[in-house]
């Protein structure tokens, strides 16, 4: 059974130094996983084996994980640009509490803030209506991480984390957009194989929020997809089960935002979905149609996290991995106690959490 988004895997040139960032920056304060090893397991798709550093992290106001993975044994291979007209993984959302202070803290750990001004007295303009759900105050702003990798802050009331004014809170992963060159096509997916089939919007023409990326004025189709199950698994206390958003956009180049690499090379990589019970999951999601890239096979991680993985592709060639955990590093009633913003804020402080 899918579960919902358990983290997006982000390909990096130093895995230490993005963590600095999305520790420091954006709370993913509490590491499950830390390993240096082999990518045996992947070898269907990156052909040669190689060695890589990675680090899975977990954001105490709950939300999906993030990975950081950096290969070691060749050089991350970084995109000549992003063209936002590709299909694929295009940026990645964070809820938070507060967002113009949020702002704030992203650039002043490094990150580069995108639409407005980077001048702190006018972050201001880097806030816009999140047009399709204006309405219900919804508000985002764009920033790209310290390997120029896009993500976007999201303030909405629904949030876990809090809402309006007050001490600005940055919580885990919640939404991603996905380029797809046929919106229909890439609904049946979702939905059906997936399993994310509440519609929270649906939507098209010309989104100002997005222009910055896309081109001003530029027409799209998008749709914003929910699952219509609380999560459950291992980590269903931390995670809501996250957002898809489908973007088909004028113009859709054909070509994969990932073209001219491999996976694990610098850049947004990989949507991750925590599973129970594997075997049976791909077993579902291949009588719908979909087709095992990587067949699953078993990782120790580091830190006594040990996983099942396993890897299909969305009809335009994302990659989606799924994850049956095993073990953690302690028991889970521990994380689930001692995983709150308070002790991990003091643990932080006292140089506990580094």
């Amino acid at each position: 059974m899918i579960n919902g988004i358990q983290h997006i895997g982000i390909g990096v040139s130093d895995r230490d130094a993005s963590y600095r960032f999305y520790n420091n920056a954006m709370d993913f304060s509490v590491p499950l996983s830390k390993n240096t090893g082999n990518c045996t397991g992947m070898l269907p798709v990156i052909e040669h084996d190689e060695e890589r550093n990675v680090v899975i992290a977990l954001n105490p106001y709950g939300g999906g994980l993030i990975e950081i993975f950096q290969y070691i044994t060749k050089n991350p291979v970084p995109p000549k640009e992003y063209d936002f007209s590709s299909n694929g993984y295009l940026f990645f959302g964070l809820k938070v509490k507060n967002i113009k202070a949020s702002i704030e803290i992203i650039k002043n750990y490094g990150g580069e803030i995108i639409t407005g001004s980077n001048n702190s007295d006018k972050l201001e303009f880097a806030v816009k209506d999140f047009t399709p759900m204006k309405s219900s105050g919804w508000k985002t702003a764009i920033f790209r991480d310290v390997d120029g990798i896009y993500g976007i802050l999201l303030e909405y009331p629904e949030s876990s984390i809090g809402y309006g004014n007050g001490r600005p809170r940055i919580g885990g992963v919640e939404y991603v957009a996905i380029g797809v060159s046929n919106l229909e096509t890439s609904m049946e997916f979702y939905t059906n194989v997936i399993g994310y089939r509440k519609i929270l919007y649906r939507a098209e023409g010309n989104f100002p929020e997005w222009d910055v990326l896309f081109g001003k004025g530029r027409k799209m189709k998008r749709v914003l997809l929910m699952r219509d199950r609380k999560p459950d698994g291992v980590f269903k206390h931390f995670l809501r089960g996250g957002m898809i958003e489908l973007i088909e956009v004028e113009g859709n180049n054909g070509k994969h935002i990932y073209e001219g690499r491999k996976w694990g090379d610098i850049g947004f990589m990989e949507l991750c979905f925590d599973v129970t019970d594997i075997d049976k999951t791909l077993k579902d999601v291949t009588s719908k149609g979909a087709k095992i890239i990587v067949p699953p096979y078993k990782q120790d991680m580091g830190m006594n996290t040990h996983a099942t993985f396993a890897y299909i592709k969305d009809p335009d060639g994302s990659m989606l991995e799924f994850a049956n955990v095993h073990r953690l590093p302690v028991p889970y009633f521990f994380i689930r106690t001692l995983v709150n913003p308070p002790i991990i804020h003091f643990a932080k402080k006292i140089g506990i959490i580094k």
